[in-house]
């Protein structure tokens, strides 16, 4: 399953947005650009950053959801306050220029089946937790214009 089969669908049959709960988020770009920025994150593998985040170190991936009501469970307030959402065809656009890659759960799966030992006994629990989040990684900066406010 790509990461456009899974991307939520409007009435008319096109994609729109993707969700962000984040309570410190104050406007710029979201995530590390790929490169020597993202390599100097604390967090560098699916694992550690789908089952063991912390919000004090920081993460080569950038969670995402399909849901607006699993992002406001990430946020401290009981509104859409702290929920951004991003244009999902925007993002397929940066993954076409190489600016950003979009893990789906079965990429990520494959992935870390494919990768270490330790990573690959890992991957089911991922998988079951990404699943659970209807979540969607970004690994890449997301540029600032591309984040709004929910409604």
């Amino acid at each position: 399953m790509t990461a456009e089969e899974v991307a939520p669908i409007d009435a008319t049959g096109h994609r729109n947005y993707l969700f962000r709960g984040d309570d410190n988020y104050r406007g710029g770009p979201i995530g590390r650009a790929l490169g020597t920025e993202a390599d100097e994150a604390d967090i560098q593998d699916f694992a550690d950053h789908v089952l063991h985040k912390e919000s004090n170190r920081s993460s080569r991936y950038v969670s995402l959801t399909l849901e607006v009501k699993i992002a406001r469970k990430f946020t401290s307030a009981s509104d859409n306050q702290y929920v951004s959402k991003i244009d999902f065809d925007a993002l397929l656009k940066l993954e076409a220029k190489g600016v950003i890659r979009i893990w789906d759960l079965d990429r990520v799966y494959a992935a870390m089946k494919a990768g270490t030992r330790k990573l690959a006994r890992q991957a089911s629990d991922v998988r079951a937790a990404m699943r659970r989040n209807s979540e969607l990684l970004v690994e890449g900066q997301i540029p600032e214009g591309l984040v709004q406010p929910t409604n």
